[in-house]
């Protein structure tokens, strides 16, 4: 093993990424191997030999983006029905009826009503008003492994 790289934080990240990586290329041609496994089951004590080779790691830099902002629906709807006033009743009977049609919307439909109706346009001012307000989120610099491949060259349960 290089000792230049033994314990240093590009190490554990290497292995992390390059972990991940080689995984997922895994998972495309094996699928998911918890649909494969049985429920249920404990295993203890695996010690798993494995070679870990990567041709690649690129450390980004820190930095930030913008917070995201959900607007509460149900509050939302609550609110607009207490300020109906004599006209609540109808209200309610108008917005189930919506609910139930909206239900049977597929998205793109759904999209095109939003965006009709002046909706859509309205919850992204609203959105980018709140979110103008808030801090930004900070980001820990991103890390990728290329050309990761995973090998395991060993299996065994550990004495106990």
């Amino acid at each position: 093993m290089d000792t230049a790289l033994s314990d240093t934080p590009e190490l554990h990240l290497a292995i992390e990424a390059g972990i991940k990586d080689a995984l997922a290329k895994v998972a495309k041609t094996a699928g998911d191997a918890r649909e494969r496994c049985e429920p249920d089951q404990t295993l203890k004590g695996l010690v798993i030999n494995m070679t870990l080779e990567i041709d690649q790691l690129t450390v980004g830099h820190d930095g930030d983006k913008a917070p995201t902002a959900s607007i509460p629906l149900l509050p939302t709807l609550a609110l607009l029905v207490k300020r109906m006033g004599v006209t609540r009743d109808a209200a309610l009977d108008a917005i189930k009826g919506a609910m139930e049609e909206a239900l049977t919307l597929d998205k793109g439909a759904a999209s095109k009503l939003l965006e009709e109706v002046g909706v859509a346009e309205a919850e992204a001012l609203i959105k980018e008003k709140v979110i103008a307000t808030l801090p930004r989120t900070p980001v820990k610099k991103s890390v990728k492994a290329k050309g990761a491949k995973l090998s395991v060259t060993g299996v065994a349960t550990r004495a106990e």
